[in-house]
């Protein structure tokens, strides 16, 4: 025989067909807290149009976190997605034919902070615990979704020692190797409401400033800089003399004359262009492990990673409301250069200057 629930069909429908849309807070904040690790790889690489897909559904208490060693580290060293420019593994090839992985780094987190809703996403590493952490709290807290991105070493395959993790996390963030950020939808509904970069250094700048060990000197901290740290990239550098190196192309000057649309058109491969870039007589000087400074000659593709990650930091720094002085000052001296208001001559002769000088001019201005 039937019994009489006391329930209108309306009542009786909302209660079988419960779900979080219609909890409280409370009930929502109560929820058990269910986490998805894997690696870039299988993150963001084989199964990235899954997690997509997790991560547009937005829903509560569901937090991924992707451990990024920028490499397949299980089968032997394969590029992923995530792998740098250069690739740096085992199985990347590099050699007179190719300099590695050609394609620019996919950044998975960024790629979350656009077309898919309104989840809370964070790239951050063990090179601010106390940010990851408060990240993690942040993200606990949220109703939605979270993903956070975290650059990993995978000591063999980077060829760093066992307790380095946490310096290579941040010699990879000052660099502008894998910034920090923090993508938080309740903020506000505007990149640069939501787009927090606060923890990098020089947030304003293009590279990093820091002093030499040896002499105190202030130079920029590009790329190069960390990965001249990891034996990955050994066949990409190579040590030369202070005389050898007086006689090469300053990458500083280099970088002045690049794009990264110089890189897509292939502009860097013309020698009568500004953007030529020369193999391996580009030099670089960086602090060695006894506290001196060393001179490398870096390939082709180490000047190409550089100007790639520029441009990933620049585009962050634009959907955080940053104005990169300068970007602004590379623009109008190009502009000059290229309109023939400056010789070219002069402008190879002292590029990084020339843009030290427009840099003053658009802060001025």
């Amino acid at each position: 025989m039937e019994q009489d629930s006391g329930l209108s069909d309306v009542d009786l429908f909302e209660l079988t067909h419960f779900n979080d849309t219609y909890m409280t807070p409370d009930e929502i904040h109560d929820l058990p807290k269910a986490w998805v690790i894997g690696g870039d790889g299988g993150m963001g690489d084989i199964g990235f149009q899954n997690v997509s897909k997790v991560v547009l559904q937005n829903r509560p208490n569901v937090n991924l976190l992707m451990l990024d060693t920028q490499v397949y580290s299980n089968t032997g060293g394969q590029n992923s997605d995530s792998s740098v420019m250069l690739g740096g593994g085992d199985m990347n090839q590099i050699g007179p034919a190719t300099q590695g992985k050609l394609s620019e780094k996919k950044s998975v987190a960024e790629c979350f902070t656009s077309g898919h809703g309104s989840p809370f996403v964070a790239q951050v590493s063990m090179a601010n615990a106390a940010k990851l952490y408060k990240a993690m709290f942040d993200a606990l807290d949220y109703r939605g979704t979270s993903f956070f991105q975290a650059f990993t070493s995978c000591q063999p395959e980077h060829g760093v020692a066992d307790d380095a993790s946490q310096l290579q996390a941040q010699r990879i963030r000052d660099s502008r190797g894998m910034p920090d950020f923090i993508f938080n939808p309740q903020v506000g509904e505007t990149y640069d409401e939501a787009m927090d970069l606060k923890g990098n250094p020089d947030i304003d700048r293009d590279w990093a400033k820091k002093k030499r060990v040896d002499t105190g000197e202030k130079y920029h901290f590009n790329i190069v800089h960390w990965a001249a740290t990891e034996a990955r990239f050994r066949r990409h550098l190579k040590r030369v003399k202070p005389e050898q190196a007086e006689a090469m192309t300053q990458l500083e000057d280099v970088l002045v004359r690049l794009t990264q649309q110089d890189v897509v058109n292939r502009r860097y491969l013309l020698e009568d262009h500004r953007a030529y870039v020369p193999d391996r007589t580009v030099t670089v000087a960086i602090d060695g492990a006894d506290g001196t400074t060393w001179n490398y000659a870096i390939s082709r593709q180490m000047v190409l990673f550089c100007v790639e990650r520029r441009k990933a930091w620049r585009m962050l720094q634009s959907k955080a409301g940053i104005y990169n002085k300068d970007y602004a000052a590379q623009r109008s001296l190009l502009k000059k250069v290229d309109a023939g208001e400056i010789p070219m001559e002069d402008f190879l002769a002292r590029s990084a200057e020339m843009l030290e000088e427009e840099v003053a001019l658009v802060t001025a201005n």
